[in-house]
């Protein structure tokens, strides 16, 4: 990057006019840092009076004076959410997994006793919950009730729950009601794009995460990153006996630790070990994390001394024993812009490519967004992209996942069609409706060909792009160890 003319980053707020929108344009004029607060630019430029519900810019100075920036938009889906009737809301909800009655339309079995929070959410960060009164919509005065423990289980699934919530709709900033019932069952009461309950305190809270999200966005950027941009990997596959029928659970052979080892699947609330998961070491370019995965594949081959069993990846080649293919980024920071553009260009053409029994493991696994914030030791912090099934299905999938993958990270601002926000192919995601994804997949296409570093992996990816134009779906029944030339002995 140019010393001379850094790039400067700037978060466009969509709001709607109200109490929380001048609470919030207090909270960041008071922030003390750097950053300044914009209204509205349109606006200030042409000294006419702000026009409501119109965006609030935050940036450095320099930002404003015709410097290179780079916007970030908040709830830019904003218009959409408010366009989506009640019951489109729902099914959007309950289709990524998620049990909701919006305002109460509907009786919810087995719910009984219940608490009910207002958890309020910036940019896949949950911020605050707030207790509400039993029962009724009357709430405590603002902070005389406390927040809940951040370490609690409690509040852990209430923030991951409401981030979940959010994101279905494309909105960054908002607060979810969910009611917390008897055995652990949640459900999605009310969702709004900005957060109500909370006071002034709410606001503080998001007013001092956009400044977060400011500073991190610039020195990931700047001159010298702080950190080193790295790709991992940790995908699962299956060992099933052929002759019996029945899968063999990979803790038979494998340690839980090391580059190849098994995985834990919760079933009937008991915890198995049955998968095989591969741990190679992080590579900085696809090319050289594959060399590591061909070494894990070594370790599990000399592990597995059963050379008879069946090796299946993919999404489920077993009933009941859902696969995933998960990639992990350090050095790289974790948008909400970059998450959706992960669904759209890297999760769309995989669906493509799965074997037609693969929404079964959506939504409770593989749902759109589905994320793990990651500390990777010296790497230092990073997430984890969950949504993939196990793409160890063949070298080739193999290789176009991790080569788009880093890809996108590298040029995902130029990729800015999200047709998965489209309520149909939404739909089409989670039910496996091959026909009417593959209608929306040639504009994703182009993108991911026009990109600036599409040369530098064409190698990887053109044979990736080229098996999802086919049509052609891989098969889950099969051996990967043909296909990954590996040694199969009886």
């Amino acid at each position: 990057m140019d010393e001379c003319n850094p790039v400067i980053h700037v978060i466009n707020i969509h709001l709607d006019p109200g109490a929380f929108r001048s609470r919030l344009l207090r909270a960041l004029e008071n922030t003390g840092g750097p950053y300044r607060v914009l209204r509205n630019p349109a606006a200030s430029r042409s000294g006419s009076p702000e026009k409501a519900g119109e965006t609030i810019c935050i940036g450095t100075p320099e930002a404003f004076f015709g410097q290179k920036m780079k916007v970030w938009s908040i709830n830019g889906s904003l218009e959409r959410f408010r366009a989506a009737s009640m019951n489109n809301k729902e099914k959007r909800l309950e289709a990524a997994g998620l049990t909701a009655s919006l305002n109460g339309r509907k009786e919810l079995p087995g719910i009984g006793f219940y608490r009910r929070y207002a958890v309020s959410v910036f940019h896949l960060q949950a911020l605050g919950a707030t207790p509400l009164q039993p029962g009724g919509v009357a709430l405590p005065t603002p902070g005389s009730a406390g927040q809940l423990d951040p370490e609690s289980p409690l509040w852990k699934r209430l923030a991951k729950t409401a981030v979940r919530a959010l994101y279905v709709f494309g909105l960054d900033l908002g607060e979810v009601v969910i009611r917390a019932g008897e055995e652990g069952k949640f459900s999605v009461e009310t969702i709004h794009p900005e957060p109500v309950h909370g006071g002034m305190s709410s606001a503080e809270q998001v007013a001092g995460a956009v400044t977060r999200m400011l500073l991190e966005l610039e020195q990931s950027s700047g001159v010298q990153p702080s950190r080193e941009r790295l790709i991992g990997m940790d995908p699962e596959f299956l060992l099933f006996n052929g002759n019996t029928g029945k899968v063999v659970p990979a803790s038979r052979y494998l340690d839980r630790r090391g580059i190849a080892g098994c995985d834990v699947l919760r079933y009937r609330g008991r915890r198995l070990f049955p998968l095989a998961e591969l741990r190679p070491e992080p590579g900085n370019e696809p090319r050289e994390l594959l060399r590591h995965l061909l070494r894990a594949f070594q370790a599990a081959q000399e592990a597995i001394t059963d050379g008879g069993l069946l090796w299946q990846a993919g999404s489920m080649p077993q009933r009941g024993f859902p696969l995933g293919g998960h990639l992990h980024f350090s050095g790289v920071p974790l948008t909400s812009e970059l998450l959706r553009t992960l669904d759209n260009y890297l999760a769309f053409p995989v669906a493509l490519l799965e074997d037609t029994s693969s929404a079964r493991r959506r939504p409770y696994y593989g749902f759109l967004g589905d994320f793990r914030l990651q500390t990777y030791g010296e790497h230092g912090y990073g997430f984890e992209y969950r949504t993939l099934p196990s793409f160890l299905i063949s070298p080739l999938v193999t290789k176009g996942v991790v080569a788009m993958a880093r890809l996108i990270t590298e040029d995902y601002r130029g990729m800015t069609k999200y047709p998965l926000q489209e309520d149909r192919l939404f739909h089409a995601f989670y039910t496996g409706n091959k026909a009417l994804l593959r209608q929306a997949w040639p504009q994703l296409a182009d993108d991911l060909t026009a990109a600036p570093s599409y040369s530098r992996y064409e190698e990887y990816i053109a044979p990736f792009l080229d098996a999802v134009e086919s049509g052609t779906s891989w098969d889950e029944s099969a051996d990967i160890r043909r296909s990954w030339r590996l040694q199969m002995n009886s």
